[in-house]
């Protein structure tokens, strides 16, 4: 856990403890003028990104950590006319934090590709909701910008991958929303800004940035629509969201870090997504950051309100040391027309009003199961997996 307090105008020290995000260390950042940064950091091309910006009140702060960052990057994949389907009756869904190139995430698509995870049966589509990647490269700015420490471990497999560059080697979409800078530039020159990501084996649209109430440094949600058909060629949406909380809230209401700085978090995310999630299938997943007594920990309620399915992971999701604290930050949660609720659904209007409402052409799912992945891949989370399978496909 990070706290952070400000001894004199202009100067941000930053105290690591509780040893969530490393070792106790005490550096100062200079800050960066208000109220300059959100236009570029909002700077995608135009029409491809929907940008909801975070509460007005905390504008001057977030603009701070926004100056600090890049445009978000999308990026579609052209496969050779034939050779990429987008017809699945299934789809697994993965949530990982990669602590910002320590997880191996090549090694890790080769890995569910080869059918490892999945008792030898090769995934041909997979989305990947991403916290903790990072992007490198003349797009991240240089200059004055909130700047928290930088995160650059020595991966197992020797070299850090960059999301953008992963997602092209392995012929992937991409849609990736840098929430912060990643420190200052290292000796060797290297530029880095670090968020959240999606990457699918299909198409990704609707892209939307969801910036997040400030508590300890700026968040910022990527969400998106995996565009697919049935194999009887039915139209097959499904809003996927990458997002990830913080773990500790500012010195002033330092009280806020231990569960209600992450449900205002958690209630600006599931108002941003109300007009969707009401429509479409929906997935929301990524390092809440419950780390407090669960009796604190109001964020997985709010969601789970909102997105209803998932059930509880089948162990502590931190491959960190041991805290001391509660270790289940990861979680995936659903909203979804689910086979034994369809009739649910259609029966009453406070059924009516938490799921989809399932028609002839609506596909409907079987019951989604998580579990945690019990190879970290050198992060230091554990990955959390779903596959999402049509009941009516079988």
């Amino acid at each position: 856990m990070i706290f952070t307090f400000r001894p004199r105008p202009g100067l941000l020290v930053t105290l690591s403890a509780l040893g969530i995000a490393g070792g106790t260390a005490l550096h100062a950042i200079p800050a960066a003028p208000a109220g300059k940064g959100h236009a570029a950091c909002a700077a995608a091309s135009p029409g491809r990104v929907r940008w909801v910006q975070g509460p007005a009140s905390d504008r001057e702060e977030l603009d701070r950590w926004c100056a600090g960052v890049g445009p978000a990057v999308v990026e579609r994949y052209e496969a050779p006319l034939g050779q990429r389907p987008t017809s699945a009756h299934e789809l697994t869904v993965v949530s990982w934090n990669t602590n910002v190139g320590g997880g191996n995430l090549p090694g890790f698509i080769s890995d569910l590709r080869a059918g490892r995870f999945t008792g030898g049966d090769s995934v041909e589509h997979f989305v990947l909701l991403l916290q903790e990647v990072y992007r490198t490269g003349h797009d991240v700015p240089r200059g004055a910008a909130m700047r928290p420490r930088r995160i650059a471990p020595r991966p197992a497999q020797g070299q850090r991958a960059a999301v953008v560059e992963v997602a092209r080697d392995h012929g992937l979409h991409l849609f990736y929303v840098p929430s912060m800078a990643n420190g200052w530039a290292d000796a060797d020159g290297a530029r880095e800004d670090r968020g959240n990501a999606i990457v699918s084996t299909l198409p990704l649209d609707d892209h939307t940035a969801i910036e997040l109430p400030f508590e300890g440094q700026r968040r910022v949600a990527a969400s998106a629509t995996v565009r697919s058909t049935t194999p009887d060629g039915r139209p097959l949406p499904v809003r996927v969201v990458s997002v990830h909380l913080d773990n500790r809230s500012i010195l002033s209401r330092f009280q806020r870090s231990f569960g209600s700085g992450r449900a205002r978090q958690a209630e600006a995310l599931t108002a941003a997504l109300a007009r969707d999630s009401n429509a479409l299938p929906t997935v929301v997943a990524g390092d809440l950051n419950t780390w407090a007594p669960s009796s604190w920990e109001r964020a997985v309620a709010v969601l789970r309100a909102h997105f209803p399915h998932g059930n509880a992971t089948n162990g502590p999701t931190y491959a960190g040391r041991p805290l001391g604290v509660g270790r289940t930050l990861d979680h995936m949660l659903f909203r979804l027309p689910v086979a034994e609720e369809q009739e649910r659904a259609t029966s009453g209007p406070s059924a009516a009003t938490r799921l989809p409402t399932p028609s002839a052409q609506t596909p409907v799912f079987d019951r989604p199961v998580s579990r945690r992945l019990d190879d970290a891949h050198g992060s230091d989370h554990y990955p959390l997996m779903t596959r999402l399978t049509l009941a009516d496909a079988r």
